[in-house]
C-alpha cells in the first residue's frame, strides 16, 4: 500500500482529518489500484486504465501538471491513449491532451477520442466570453486575491452524448452517465469489470462543492439522486476528482450515500421552509446538518458550506430576491454605510465597536460594522488597515477553501497588496498548514 492509499485509510479510521490533511493537497503522485489501474492523487486527480486496446484516461489534468501526470503515466505504460473522458469542463481537469495528440502523431498511431457531456462545449465559450471575470474568482477563491491568469486554449471533446453512453475498448466497458450536479455538464463514469467508479467533482472528500457563492448554478438534488445511483451498481473502488481512493464495498455504499442524504436534508429543509414563505436569512441561519453526518470524515466543510449551499437551492427555486423588501431596489450601499455611521456618532465609534465586537470573538458582526466604516470613508488608511485586520482574523478562524479565500481577498484589497503569487502558496495549503500540530518548542534549560 503507497502513501496515498495510507493516507486515504489514515483518514477513514481518523488517524487524522482533512482538516490538517486537506483531500486536494499532498501526497501527489501515482499508484496502482487494480492490476489494470493507476490513480494519480493531484490538487485534480486523474485515473489511467488499461485494455488489450490501449488506454482510456478519466480527467487528464490541469495545465500546470500536464507534463507531469504525462511522464508519470510513460512511467508505469507504453499503450496509447485511444479514449479520454473530461469529466466536467473545470480547468484542472480538462488538460493534458495535445501531449498525447502530439505522441501520437510521432508514433503513427491513431488519434486520442475525447468524450464529455454536450454541455461542455457551451461551457469553453462562456470561459473565453468572462476570462477576466474567471480570473479574478480563482484568484479570490484559491489564492485568497487578486487575479490570476486563464487559460483560453481548450481542447474540445471529438464525442459529446446527452443522457448516457457506454463505451468499449479491448474488452473493458465503461458506463457514461450524465448528472446535473456541481455543473451542468457532469460525467461519472463506471469500469464495469473492474467495478471502479470515477465521480469526478461529485466526490471530492468534504462537503460537496454545490454552494460555492461565485459560481454558476449547482445543483444539489440531482447531484443526490446521481450519488444513489452510484451507490446501486456496488462500486469496490471509488477514485474521486479530488481526495482519496476509497476501497471496499461497504465502504463506498456509506460514502456515496452519506453524501447524498447530506445534501438531501439540506434540499428538504430548504423548501420546506420555502413553502411555509420564509425569508432566505431566516432559512440560512435555521438550516442544520443531520448530526449523524457531521462527523462524517468525508463531509467536513473544508472546502465549501452549507450555508452556501441553502443559497444555491433558493437561487434555483426562488430566483435572487431574498424576501427583504428593502433589498429589492436598495439604496447604495455607501450612502447605506454613511447613514450607519451617522447614526454611530462617526465612523470612528463605528470602527471602535467593530474591533470591540473582534475581541469579544464576535468576527461576523464586527466585519459587518468593520465593512461600513470603510463604505462610509474609503480612502482613509487608518480605517482600512483596522478592517483589514479584522478581515484577516475572520479568513484565519475559517476552515472552508471558499470562506477563507473571499475573507483574505478583501483584506488584501484594503491594505493594496491584492497581487496574486502562485508560488507562494495557495489557500489550501494554508488551511493544511494551519490544521498540522506545532512541535513543542524546546526550552534551555
Amino acid at each position: 500500500m503507497g502513501e496515498i492509499l495510507k493516507t486515504s485509510e489514515a483518514l477513514w479510521t481518523g488517524i487524522t482529518d482533512t482538516i490538517k490533511q486537506h483531500p486536494f493537497g499532498r501526497p501527489w503522485g501515482i499508484e496502482k489500484i487494480t492490476d489494470n489501474t493507476w490513480f494519480y492523487k493531484s490538487f485534480a486527480n486523474m485515473i489511467i486504465h488499461e485494455t488489450s486496446d490501449g488506454l482510456v484516461i478519466i480527467d487528464p489534468g490541469m495545465k500546470f501538471d500536464a507534463e507531469t501526470k504525462y511522464n508519470a503515466v510513460r512511467e508505469v505504460t507504453d499503450q496509447p491513449l485511444r479514449i479520454a473522458v473530461f469529466t466536467h469542463g473545470h480547468l484542472d481537469h480538462i488538460s493534458g491532451i495535445p501531449l498525447y495528440v502530439k505522441e501520437a502523431e510521432q508514433n503513427d498511431w491513431p488519434l486520442p477520442k475525447v468524450i464529455a457531456h454536450e454541455a461542455l462545449p457551451d461551457r469553453f465559450k462562456r470561459y473565453r466570453a468572462t476570462a477576466s471575470w474567471k480570473g479574478y474568482i480563482d484568484g479570490r477563491q484559491f489564492f485568497g486575491g487578486g487575479k490570476v491568469e486563464t487559460d483560453l486554449d481548450y481542447y474540445f471533446p471529438d464525442i459529446t452524448y446527452k443522457d448516457r453512453t457506454d463505451v468499449t475498448l479491448g474488452g473493458s466497458r465503461a458506463l457514461l452517465r450524465h448528472a446535473r450536479a456541481e455543473t451542468d455538464d457532469h460525467t461519472w463514469v463506471y469500469l464495469v469489470e473492474d467495478r471502479i467508479l470515477c465521480t469526478g467533482d461529485l466526490f471530492i472528500w468534504a462537503v460537496p462543492n454545490a454552494g460555492n457563492p461565485q459560481k454558476v448554478q449547482r445543483y444539489a438534488e440531482e447531484w443526490a439522486v446521481a450519488l444513489r445511483e452510484m451507490a446501486a451498481l456496488e462500486p469496490k473502488y471509488l477514485l474521486p476528482g479530488h481526495g482519496f481512493p476509497i476501497v471496499g464495498v461497504k465502504r463506498v455504499n456509506r460514502a456515496l450515500l452519506d453524501t447524498a442524504a447530506y445534501l438531501e436534508s439540506l434540499v428538504e429543509q430548504t423548501l420546506a421552509q420555502m413553502n411555509q414563505g420564509v425569508a432566505l436569512d431566516t432559512i440560512v441561519h435555521s438550516v442544520t446538518v443531520p448530526k449523524k453526518l457531521l462527523n462524517k470524515p468525508y463531509l467536513k466543510p473544508i472546502y465549501d458550506e452549507p450555508q452556501f449551499i441553502v443559497r444555491n437551492i433558493w437561487r434555483l427555486v426562488g430566483g435572487w430576491y431574498d424576501g427583504m423588501p428593502s433589498h429589492l431596489k436598495p439604496a447604495p450601499e455607501a450612502d447605506q454605510a454613511k447613514e450607519i455611521a451617522k447614526l454611530a456618532g462617526g465612523v470612528t465609534k463605528l470602527l471602535a465597536r467593530a474591533k470591540k465586537l473582534a475581541k469579544k470573538g464576535d468576527l461576523r458582526m464586527a466585519c459587518h460594522l468593520a465593512e461600513w466604516a470603510v463604505q462610509a470613508s474609503p480612502k482613509n488608511k487608518t480605517i482600512r488597515k483596522t478592517a483589514a485586520d479584522i478581515f484577516n482574523a475572520r479568513a484565519e478562524s475559517e476552515i472552508s477553501t471558499m470562506a477563507i479565500g473571499i475573507y483574505r481577498s478583501f483584506a488584501k484589497e484594503l491594505e493594496g497588496s491584492s497581487h496574486t503569487d502562485p508560488q507562494k502558496g495557495t489557500v489550501i495549503q494554508s488551511q493544511r498548514k494551519r490544521g498540522e500540530k506545532k512541535k513543542p518548542s524546546r526550552k534551555k534549560k
